[in-house]
């Protein structure tokens, strides 16, 4: 059914009918010739001839040529053995129409109808001489007309291709872009994909953000420039290359020979560093990719899970160490498969209380005492299993599920430490809030609404935000944040060190408690500068009267030396991993040593 539908459209496309309308034309024409002459009729056997080869020729001389022969050959049989009006006018206004159809958008036809004019309007005899008046001005306008149409027909075309082309590339490396890549697959792919596999090559510039922010962004442009050129040059004839966006690009490999060969060189060839190596403004740089590998047969087919596999496989590469190569294999099917299932019952976990929160101590570098807890949600999925927040935090950011979740967050922490500080203990629990939470919820009012709901004391609750957080939208996180302050909420700076680390920030927004990030923690005892970094955020923090955490303490050396550079608290594995509310109280609320966090 699709081939007939197929072919269908085929022989009623505009080009198909204009060749049948032609060679029916053509077929009139030369009917009347041999019809209309006794004397040279049989040579018309010739006409067709000619006016099909000047129609399916490829070579513009081959197709004048016949086109002029054919029509000096009517002209000399006019002249051997002249027309009456009737035939003249049953076929020749046909003539120039075909030489529209041979030249487009030129004046050829007009030429055809002014000599054919003029070689029959003298051989006429008078009294036909008004009907052939008659006819030949109706036939100079149709022409004239026609061709007019049809050359601004051309001209819109033309410049139509133009601005789909345009469309079509990329404007700064000039590569045909993500509308031409779609396109390509849509159109191309499809048509073969039942003989041969395609295998989709995506490209991410490993640190592209880095060369922006050390040599701005016009040497970025210039460094995307040349990376667009090298990978031209090294898929050219081999390979379909586009620039998809940013420091994105892709290549499609068809199976014109061994495909595997194909990746294999392609692959060999981007990992050869002296390829890659750029001279820029300011100095030298080398440029490394992360590259994931898909291939169409191995996704059943598939265009949509091709695309996403190929996604897939490129984060990997980029996870595992950037300056990888990483072919979607079966051993990521099952991540791919638990990724979709996470973003597609995400939305329902609240409704179906799956989601619960756990609480990591922080504890007294000094005497080990808790001073409080870190509120981190886990997803219980009846399938699944326990479901880190590292798998669905993202995906609920890019959603804006993030809200709701985190005002879920907000609730049951509140909750939890209103009911251990009725048993009499005095528990702070800090709960980590989004970007997303400041950009797009009221999370002002919300926290109001939960301390006056729960009749918590606003000192024992503690918001913790990021440094991206912090510089997102600055006015609106610092006012944000001076008011919870006002009601009494403290605020804490979570991974402090690992993004913008801006002085500047410290000085204005209302902070109150700086946490260490694990990486400067991991190998401080080992690392020389790991150790100073820590020692400086410990002084720095203290000399602006914060009070500062360390986050990710595994082993008791990491603690001494925490306590020797002075550093407040800790909170990692070395005391306590996180635990649920029951676990919590058992081990910690009826100790009778908890102290309350007073900052």
């Amino acid at each position: 059914m699709i081939d007939k539908e197929n072919w269908l459209n085929r022989m009623l496309s505009p080009l198909v009918l204009v060749r049948i309308a032609y060679i029916a034309a053509i077929t009139l024409i030369t009917h009347t010739l041999i019809t209309e002459h006794e004397l040279v009729g049989w040579s018309y056997l010739l006409f067709p001839l000619g006016m099909l080869i000047a129609l399916f020729t490829k070579s513009a001389k081959r197709r004048k040529l016949f086109a002029v022969l054919s029509f000096v050959h009517i002209l000399i049989g006019g002249l051997i053995e002249p027309l009456n009006v009737e035939a003249i006018e049953r076929s020749f206004l046909l003539l120039p129409l075909c030489y529209l159809v041979l030249f487009p958008s030129t004046i050829w036809p007009i030429t055809i109808s002014l000599v054919l004019i003029a070689h029959y309007m003298f051989s006429v005899p008078k009294e036909g001489m008004l009907e052939m008046a008659d006819d030949s001005v109706k036939l100079l306008l149709i022409t004239v007309f026609a061709t007019i149409m049809t050359y601004y027909k051309f001209k819109f075309d033309r410049q139509l291709s133009i601005y789909l082309d345009e469309s079509r590339s990329d404007f700064l490396t000039q590569l045909p872009n993500r509308r031409a890549f779609y396109r390509y697959i849509e159109n191309y792919a499809d048509a073969y994909i039942d003989n041969r596999d395609f295998v989709l090559l995506k490209i991410d510039v490993d640190n592209f953000k880095d060369v922006n922010d050390s040599f701005g962004p016009q040497q970025a442009d210039t460094l995307l420039k040349f990376i667009g050129t090298r990978l031209k040059q090294l898929v050219m004839n081999k390979a379909e290359l586009f620039r998809l966006e940013g420091d994105e690009f892709v290549i499609v490999v068809t199976e014109k020979a061994n495909i595997d060969q194909q990746v294999e060189g392609i692959v060999r060839e981007l990992s050869r560093p002296e390829r890659f190596h750029f001279e820029l403004d300011r100095g030298f740089y080398q440029v490394t990719f992360s590259v994931g590998i898909s291939s169409l047969k191995k996704a059943t087919n598939n265009r949509d899970i091709w695309l996403k596999n190929v996604d897939v496989a490129t984060v990997k590469a980029k996870n595992t160490g950037k300056n990888r190569v990483r072919w979607y294999d079966e051993s990521l099917l099952d991540e791919t498969i638990r990724a979709h299932q996470i973003e597609v019952e995400l939305e329902q976990a609240i409704r179906l209380n799956q989601f619960v929160l756990h609480y990591q101590p922080k504890v007294s570098v000094k005497d080990q005492q808790v001073r409080g807890a870190e509120a981190l949600i886990r997803w219980q999925h009846p399938d699944l299993g326990t479901i880190s927040p590292f798998e669905f935090i993202s995906v609920a950011e890019q959603t804006k599920q993030i809200i709701m979740i985190g005002r879920w967050v907000i609730k049951e922490a509140c909750e939890q430490a209103k009911a251990w500080y009725d048993a009499g203990m005095s528990v702070q629990i800090s709960v980590n809030v989004s970007t997303v939470q400041f950009a797009h919820d009221d999370l002002l009012t919300y926290v109001r609404h939960i301390l006056r709901r729960t009749e918590l004391p606003p000192h024992l609750l503690q918001i913790e935000i990021t440094e991206t957080t912090l510089m997102k939208d600055s006015d609106r996180v610092t006012q944000v944040c001076h008011r919870l302050r006002e009601q009494g909420v403290t605020i804490a700076v979570d991974d402090f060190g690992v993004a913008y680390s801006s002085l500047n920030y410290l000085k204005h927004l209302p902070i109150d408690v700086l946490k260490i990030d694990k990486s400067f923690v991991d190998d401080c005892v080992q690392e020389h500068h790991d150790h100073m970094l820590v020692r400086t955020i410990v002084q720095l923090g203290h000399n602006m009267g914060k009070w500062v955490i360390a986050e990710g303490v595994e082993y008791e050396n990491q603690r001494e030396l925490l306590f020797q550079e002075g550093c407040d608290d800790f909170q990692g594995y070395l005391f306590s991993k996180p635990l649920s509310a029951h676990e919590f109280s058992q081990r910690f609320v009826e100790h009778p040593d908890l102290e309350e966090l007073s900052i």
